[in-house]
């Protein structure tokens, strides 16, 4: 019989994989066997899918693997700024790996909380927020920036990037409210996308369980929300700006 125990220690034992998996992209099998004390051909297998790891092993290896990766460190190392200032966070947002242990995070991260709808805004904040949708087993709702053909009634939240002014839109009936709802997205700078995601939610008597980004860009927009509001509020890495000309409105 499958019982609930059994799935959960299933999935526990996926993620150890998938993040030796991402591990693997940054060291060796024999660099990686000397800090876990698991011998290279079975960490082989482990990361080509040939043998799962037991349970005892898995919370075993996921100790090790603490120790050895900090997520943080993960990100820089994807994340790549230019000579302006601009964000490209593409190299993160469209790696499986790390949209898994990102996914992963959040799970760590919120567990105990009551999460029914992920919402994030179109178009980059969409992949992490998929996957964070998909392994919390929660639907997930879109934020746009124009209207589509189809959909009768919307509701609109407006807020200022830079000199001009950006709509969010979403279904009328996309939220309810029952939901506590987890707002995602890849990229705080000032906080305006995401107070405008929370607008949304309060516009439509949901509850914000919490909000998740994978980088912010400075601590003024991060701090500004978490004064503002009661719910957590984490970021797995933050980068300071270097130049005054950066302009990344998120």
């Amino acid at each position: 019989m499958f019982t609930r125990r059994r799935e959960a220690s299933l999935r526990f034992r996926f993620m150890v994989i998938e993040r030796l998996r991402l591990l693997k992209k940054f060291y060796s099998y024999s660099e990686l066997a000397r800090r876990t004390g698991i011998p290279e051909t079975v960490l082989c297998r482990y990361v080509k899918g040939d043998v799962l790891p037991g349970d005892d092993t898995a919370k075993k290896l996921w100790d090790s693997l603490d120790k050895i990766e900090q997520f943080h460190q993960v990100i820089y190392e994807k994340i790549t700024v230019d000579p302006y200032g601009y964000v490209d966070t593409s190299n993160i947002v469209n790696d499986p790996l790390i949209l898994m242990r990102a996914s992963h995070y959040v799970m760590i991260k919120f567990a105990g909380k009551r999460i029914t709808k992920v919402l994030a805004p179109a178009v980059n904040g969409v992949s992490i927020a998929t996957s964070i949708a998909l392994i919390l087993e929660v639907p997930l709702v879109i934020a746009k920036r124009h209207k589509e053909m189809g959909v009768r009634d919307y509701i609109e939240e407006s807020y200022p990037t830079g000199p001009y002014m950006t709509s969010l839109y979403i279904p009328k009936n996309a939220l309810s409210s029952r939901d506590d709802v987890l707002i995602v997205d890849d990229l705080i700078r000032t906080g305006s996308t995401i107070q405008a995601l929370i607008s949304l939610v309060k516009k439509m008597k949901a509850n914000v369980a919490g909000v998740f980004a994978l980088v912010s860009v400075g601590d003024t927009g991060v701090q500004s929300l978490r004064a503002e509001h009661p719910f957590p509020i984490e970021v797995v890495a933050s980068i300071q700006p270097f130049y005054q000309r950066a302009e990344v409105y998120t």
